[in-house]
């Protein structure tokens, strides 16, 4: 903490290292380009605006490179670099406590613009660990279906039918995961700073009082050790 605090402004918290950051960025990145190619392929509805990279056959080349930027990149981030973070990440969204119930018993009244009743939260709060969880079991599941889709020779005929309702719904519910993602950090009154972490990787020390307090706490004393 000692280190990390000679990074991090006056009155702020360091919330996410530079490789969480460019992990996040790199996996939202990736899937937009893929929602946005996979939709052209799948509907004719907007197979018009492929145009813009040069026709469907294009869309198909990109949709399919951008699949292993989405599955290798990200991947070697869990083995490469600042790792112990991903490692953490994918640690603590699997382990659930009576608080992260509490909180998304509470989530309603926070995703419509209040502050909902619920004690100190880890650093992954109830809520966020819901969107993690769909990220992750999405990713796994919109990956296998993909290739199983990309490579249908080496697979039964049965499975390759099944994949594309897979895929397809994957992509529906990562999607709504996504839609909501981006209100909270954009629009929504209080949650919108937390953006600031994944932007400038430190957030104000009062939104970490309020929204994370039982991660706070512990950097709090980290830090006095």
């Amino acid at each position: 903490m000692a280190q990390n605090a000679k990074q991090v402004p006056e009155g702020k918290v360091l919330r996410f290292t530079g490789g969480e950051r460019l992990s996040h960025w790199v996996h939202a990145a990736s899937y937009l380009i893929l929602l946005f190619t996979g939709l052209a392929v799948m509907s004719v509805t907007f197979r018009p605006v492929m145009a813009i990279v040069g026709g469907i056959d294009n869309a198909r080349i990109i949709h399919r490179v951008f699949a292993v930027v989405f599955v290798v990149i990200v991947g070697l981030l869990f083995f490469i670099g600042e790792r112990k973070h991903h490692w953490s990440w994918l640690r603590d969204v699997f382990v659930w406590t009576k608080a992260d119930v509490m909180h998304v018993k509470a989530f309603a009244v926070e995703f419509f613009g209040g502050h909902g009743n619920y004690p100190p939260q880890a650093k992954y709060n109830g809520g966020e660990k819901i969107n993690s969880l769909i990220t992750i079991f999405g990713t796994v599941f919109i990956t296998l279906s993909g290739v199983i889709m990309w490579f249908p020779h080496y697979f039964p005929i049965g499975l390759v039918r099944l994949a594309y309702p897979i895929h397809d719904l994957s992509m529906i519910f990562m999607t709504a995961a996504l839609i909501g993602h981006i209100y909270l950090s954009l629009l929504h009154p209080e949650s919108r700073v937390a953006l600031q972490g994944m932007v400038k990787g430190h957030v104000p020390e009062a939104f970490a009082k309020a929204h994370h307090g039982a991660w706070y706490e512990e950097l709090q004393k980290e830090e006095k050790s």
